[in-house]
């Protein structure tokens, strides 16, 4: 990282970035940006791919209205850079999955700045007021990892199941997922775990239920959210993607119906993100079944008007990424730089 950011700051001070936000190439893209949640607390020191601070959004917003780019609301952002009418330096932005943390610390920096952004939300946990299972439980987990307890009992095994390192974590999750597969665990049961592990592990759970950390905005939270700047839009119900048809257009047709109901019948809902960046061929012509017409993957690229509309790429910022780095791919430039094949479109996956 170091290396690269050095290589990165002579190109920047010879002008590299300069010449490429101005050039004629990239004013026929548009850059999707991607963010999850902003952090309460802890939370971008636990998973620093998932969660960014307010004060790193706010440099983030800052730095692209500086440096002259033009933000659109992802609507308007993809129809104008199909039709060729696309503003210098364009760039959109979203946010996965709908976190309560979108409406107390994303939004307050998203007003500051005027800024318009598309929130892809998962519906079913609005409705169902308990948090994600598997992401709480290994949060949890992470905040008790010096506390010297162990979750022997909550594993239901003799020896001690400490958690101070990654490689014990890993391994009590796997003997937690291992009970609740083996007792056949529904969702009000698995959340009544959370609290043993916290408690084995000298946790606060009542100080995060109560800081809703890692739970969805409820449906009033959502219904509340400013028109002007935030556009609801699809990232099915249950945040999954089966691979059947019928279980995949249910996915789409009950979160249709969950925003309509929170939002209103009169929302057009036309923009989808694949959960998880999960795509396959086979979900393309089921998406046009349901009205879809745009879809963003988590493929970190620039979006072309040659582009499959159903896969239109986004750079996941995240804590993980230096300012030059993020200027370097906003401005266009890290286009021109070597990527692992693992960051490219997937063609198999599409066949």
């Amino acid at each position: 990282m170091r290396l690269k950011d050095a290589v990165l700051k002579v190109v920047k001070t010879a002008g590299g970035f300069t010449l490429m936000r101005a050039s004629r190439w990239r004013r026929r893209r548009l850059m999707i940006l991607c963010y999850h949640g902003v952090s309460v607390d802890d939370q971008h020191e636990w998973d620093p791919a998932f969660y960014v601070t307010q004060d790193h959004l706010r440099d983030r917003l800052r730095m692209l209205v500086n440096g002259g780019y033009t933000i659109l609301p992802l609507a308007e952002a993809t129809r104008r850079l199909y039709d060729g009418t696309l503003p210098a330096r364009s760039v959109a932005i979203t946010f996965d999955d709908g976190a309560a943390d979108f409406a107390t610390h994303a939004l307050p920096v998203l007003r500051e700045f005027n800024v318009p952004v598309t929130l892809y939300l998962s519906t079913y946990y609005c409705f169902v007021r308990l948090p994600v299972f598997d992401t709480m439980l290994s949060y949890v987990m992470w905040r008790g990892r010096n506390s010297g307890g162990d979750l022997r009992h909550v594993c239901e095994v003799a020896e001690p199941v400490p958690v101070k390192t990654d490689e014990q974590h890993e391994h009590a999750f796997e003997l937690i997922q291992a009970v609740v597969a083996r007792t056949n665990l529904n969702a009000e049961e698995k959340n009544a775990l959370l609290p043993r592990v916290a408690a084995a592990l000298g946790v606060d759970y009542e100080d995060i239920q109560r800081r809703e950390l890692l739970t969805l905005m409820s449906p009033e939270v959502v219904r509340s959210l400013p028109s002007d700047i935030v556009d609801v839009q699809l990232h099915t119900h249950r945040h999954r993607t089966p691979r059947d048809r019928a279980l995949f257009v249910s996915e789409i047709v009950d979160n249709i119906a969950a925003i309509h109901q929170i939002r209103g019948a009169e929302l057009p809902l036309e923009h989808f993100c694949y959960p998880s960046g999960d795509y396959y061929g086979e979900f393309l012509p089921w998406l046009r079944e349901t009205g879809v017409k745009y879809a963003t993957t988590c493929v970190p690229e620039i979006a072309s008007p040659d582009t499959d509309p159903l896969l239109i790429p986004r750079l996941i910022d995240s804590m993980n990424h230096s300012e030059l780095a993020f200027e370097s791919w906003v401005s266009g430039f890290a286009m021109l730089l070597p990527r692992r094949s693992e960051y490219r479109l997937d063609a198999l996956r599409l066949q």
